[in-house]
């Protein structure tokens, strides 16, 4: 069943208006591939289309007037993990969750690349001919003015032309066929009418979060011997020790991090107290205002503290952490995603084997976040929840 109604979903997308500020963002992205041709024109001008239709589709998909810099920003993170990531075309209207893959290759050099690729001819036939029925359906429904109309069926023209490309070259040819033109098509279908809000967002999420100028310098923030022995003589200790069978079945997917999901959790939100008061080592003097300061700063992105106190919400947020089917895959990717973004903003490839408890430490809040905000506790977790969780986690560390 479709998400959003195509008549709904392209009159919503003409309504949105982007002003000059949003226009010169996209501008300035696009800058840099001016130089290079392709289908028929600029690089720069499929690209500027590419942004314009997915800036206005997040402003319509989450209910906005205007456009503003996010809707930029998640449209260019849109395009970054098409043609930084591989296998996003095994997307389907089944299952339409963008799965956080960690990048395989510089999404600047690899959309430069697609200016040396053939547009086959069968591809070419194919996006003339889905561009003549959209314009068909377009005017049958009266989808805003003839300017309108004819800046959809470009912007879809572009889309379906790039992505025919990006499926292409991510596969190692030269020449697009059919076939990626049918990729391309559905990949778009899903993106324009399935795919959920959330989705887009943690794009943008994970990429904020895994580049956090915090993060790092949380990570240098020790604890001592005494810190230590008030924590693992804690509640949240001896929750983990009793119940702690519940997190197992994750624990393969995190590298054990859901084992210690609460002291971890805790850990990480002492560090990054520590941070804000400008202290390099947490002394067991300071515990007792580090956990109070950690239930006031999980309060503060909505969610509930109580788990840290009471044994039944700590029971039921464990075995709420039972994955549904695919989801530890999921997690495992999305971890991968996060290192690489951490180790590329850091400039030190050896800084997660100096720092190895971070990654960790950020899993266990991360799912702490997506387990207490499940609309149905009992439930296994799912691909949705885990995004909400991150996206919850960059609203914490940036708030």
């Amino acid at each position: 069943m479709l998400a959003r109604t195509p008549v709904d979903l392209y009159r919503g997308l003409v309504k949105v208006h982007l002003d000059d500020s949003i226009q010169s963002q996209i501008i300035s992205v696009v800058a840099r591939f001016t130089d290079c041709v392709f289908a028929g024109e600029k690089l720069s001008i499929h690209l500027t289309r590419f942004l314009q239709l997915t800036t206005r589709l997040n402003v319509y998909i989450n209910s906005k007037v205007a456009a503003d810099q996010s809707d930029v920003t998640l449209a260019v993170d849109l395009l970054d993990y098409l043609t930084s990531t591989s296998k996003w075309w095994t997307v389907t209207r089944q299952d339409p969750g963008l799965v956080l893959r960690p990048p395989s290759r510089d999404a600047r050099g690899f959309i430069k690349s697609i200016a040396d690729l053939q547009m086959g001819g069968n591809t070419l036939q194919r996006i003339s001919g889905a561009t003549e029925k959209l314009s068909r359906f377009l005017e049958e429904h009266e989808i805003g003015s003839q300017k309108d109309m004819e800046d959809l069926c470009n912007g879809l023209l572009s889309i379906w032309a790039l992505i025919s490309a990006f499926a292409c070259r991510s596969q190692g040819r030269n020449i697009t066929t059919e076939e990626d033109f049918e990729t391309a098509y559905d990949t778009t279908r899903i993106l324009l009418f399935y795919v959920d809000p959330i989705d887009y967002k943690a794009l943008t999420a994970i990429r904020r979060l895994g580049t956090h100028p915090v993060l790092p310098l949380a990570a240098g923030v020790a604890f001592s011997p005494g810190f230590e022995k008030k924590l693992n003589a804690s509640v949240a200790a001896n929750l983990e020790k009793i119940h702690g069978d519940y997190l197992a079945p994750l624990a393969l997917a995190t590298s054990g991090a859901s084992r210690s999901i609460l002291t971890n959790s805790i850990r990480l939100l002492g560090q990054l107290q520590a941070v804000k008061q400008e202290i390099d080592r947490l002394e067991e003097d300071h515990y007792e205002s580090i956990i109070i300061g950690s239930m006031d700063i999980i309060e503060k992105v909505g969610v509930s503290s109580d788990f840290l106190q009471n044994e039944s919400s700590a029971v039921i947020l464990f075995k709420g952490l039972h994955p549904a089917e695919g989801v530890d895959e999921r997690i495992q990717l999305l971890v991968r995603r996060l290192e690489s973004l951490i180790v590329d903003s850091t400039g030190n490839k050896d800084f997660l084997l100096q720092y190895a408890r971070l990654v960790p430490r950020i899993v266990a809040l991360l799912l702490l976040l997506a387990g207490k905000t499940k609309e149905t506790p009992s439930a296994h977790l799912g691909d949705a929840d885990v995004k909400r969780g991150l996206i919850l986690l960059y609203a914490l560390i940036s708030g």
